[in-house]
């Protein structure tokens, strides 16, 4: 079973990842913000992150260096509004594996996380 941490201030969003994935075989674990995920990483071994952008106390680009520093292999898939292009540009710049245009559907959300394996 895959472990994932989806990292995301809006409880919506989280709500919406939660109930397109239920039926998967995945463990899906939620932080708020980059510190939250750090957190969440010194406690579990997840096999892929989704990271938003935008978020308090620490962004998702932020994130995405501390953990290409811990983990420089780990699949890191960050979630940007559509039309971002510049930051989507910087997120590939700085080493996320891949980037997930919202909104986004199951069928998206799955074949990005079955393309990691």
């Amino acid at each position: 079973m895959k472990k994932i941490l989806f990292v995301d201030d809006d409880p919506n969003m989280q709500r919406m990842v939660e109930i397109l994935l239920r039926n998967e075989d995945l463990e899906l674990i939620f932080a708020g913000n980059g510190r939250s995920a750090l957190k969440q990483m010194d406690r579990h071994d997840f096999d892929m992150i989704f990271s938003d952008i935008q978020m308090p106390e620490m962004d998702g680009l932020t994130l995405l260096a501390e953990v290409r520093s811990r983990q420089p292999h780990l699949p890191f898939i960050i979630i940007s509004a559509f039309g971002q292009e510049s930051m989507e540009k910087k997120a590939l710049d700085a080493g996320a594996s891949r980037v997930l245009n919202k909104p986004f559907d199951r069928d998206k959300l799955l074949s990005i996380i079955n393309d990691f394996g």
